[in-house]
């Protein structure tokens, strides 16, 4: 991973856990995120989440499968994420610092489930080719691999209403974003693509497609918090239609790939 050092010093803070928190009662990715991989975990199931961050889906989801590993590049995500395991008293939880593109310390077919929810942000294509090759690698056959990615038209449409059109249809956004999947701020941290790239990806490294599914639409966490009842009643059957409507995943700012491994 060329840009190794920049991703663990973005995250020195060690503050990914709070991310979810800070989204609130409405954070549309997480909701959704747990929504979906509650169909595939199990408490027979080993999990292996791979950018695990501090643990946020490691604590949800503990209870509710046989094993969770957690692997992340950040040492400083990997200690939050073992303060809470130590606190919460998980002995079927751990946690260890690990690059997505190179998991040889994971023996092959070791998983049920992988979860593959943050390094795709942070890959350049080759990087995403590596890490999609781990995750085919390590997933038991028959078992599940679950990617989170960013797409470049949910990016614009995310922002767009906040920062208005004027700002983001520019010639720069054009070539960084739209053209070259990099982010026009932090082109070495994030990356961007679309669901029919992350199917050839999957594809590629040996996987069989299961899904698609957007997680985050149209409307802010904060926008969402300040609906009224009804209107929130409404936005969430929006929601779920568009979030089951695998035609609508590439306008999601997040958004997730279901695959197989035969």
């Amino acid at each position: 991973m060329e840009n190794k050092e920049k991703i663990i010093n973005a995250y020195a803070s060690g503050n990914e856990i709070n991310r979810a928190a800070e989204a609130g009662t409405y954070g549309m990715e997480f909701i959704n995120t747990k929504k979906i991989l509650k169909g595939y975990i199990a408490r027979d199931k080993r999990v292996l989440e791979i950018g695990c961050g501090g643990g946020y889906y490691g604590m949800y989801f503990a209870a509710s499968c046989q094993e969770y590993t957690g692997v992340d590049l950040s040492p400083a995500n990997i200690q939050v994420f073992k303060e809470l395991i130590k606190e919460k008293g998980y002995d079927n939880v751990k946690a260890e610092v690990g690059d997505a593109t190179d998991l040889c310390s994971i023996e092959d077919n070791s998983f049920d489930v992988v979860l593959c929810l943050g390094p795709m942000y942070h890959l350049n294509p080759e990087g995403r080719s590596k890490c999609m090759a781990e995750c085919e690698r390590i997933c038991k056959p028959g078992g599940t691999v679950a990617i989170a990615f960013i797409n470049k038209a949910g990016v614009i449409a995310k922002f767009a209403p906040v920062f208005g059109w004027d700002k983001i249809l520019t010639s720069k956004i054009d070539d960084y974003v739209l053209t070259q999947g990099i982010d026009d701020i932090n082109p070495d941290i994030f990356f961007y693509t679309m669901p029919e790239e992350m199917i050839a990806e999957s594809m590629k490294a040996g996987l069989t497609y299961e899904r698609l599914a957007g997680l985050d639409f149209l409307l802010s966490d904060d926008v969402i918090a300040n609906l009224s009842e009804e209107q929130r009643k409404v936005w969430f059957h929006l929601s779920d239609l568009i979030v089951a409507s695998e035609y609508c995943t590439g306008l999601a700012n997040h958004a997730m790939l279901i695959c197989r491994k035969q």
